[in-house]
């Protein structure tokens, strides 16, 4: 069973655009790094993790930093 906690963050208004943006990087980033395996799955290939990671690390590490391995790792994990 998963559990779910839900916090309300109560920040100034630069915080909150801070978190915004952010957060709309890492859907970016997520968005993106799935696209190109899906890609990659539908042409027959065999899907590069590794690949497909530094491709989208390269993108968007100006933004996210080190947290776009944490992103593009996730998918990872949830393939059998």
């Amino acid at each position: 069973m998963k559990r779910t906690n839900i916090v309300k963050l109560i920040v100034d208004k630069n915080t909150h655009e801070k978190l915004k943006e952010l957060a709309i990087a890492t859907a970016k980033c997520w968005n993106e790094v799935n696209w190109l395996r899906m890609q990659q799955f539908k042409r027959g290939e065999g899907v590069d993790f590794a690949r497909t990671e530094k491709q989208v690390y390269d993108r968007h590490k100006h933004v996210l930093r080190v947290n776009v391995q944490q992103v593009t790792r996730t998918g990872e994990a949830s393939s059998p």
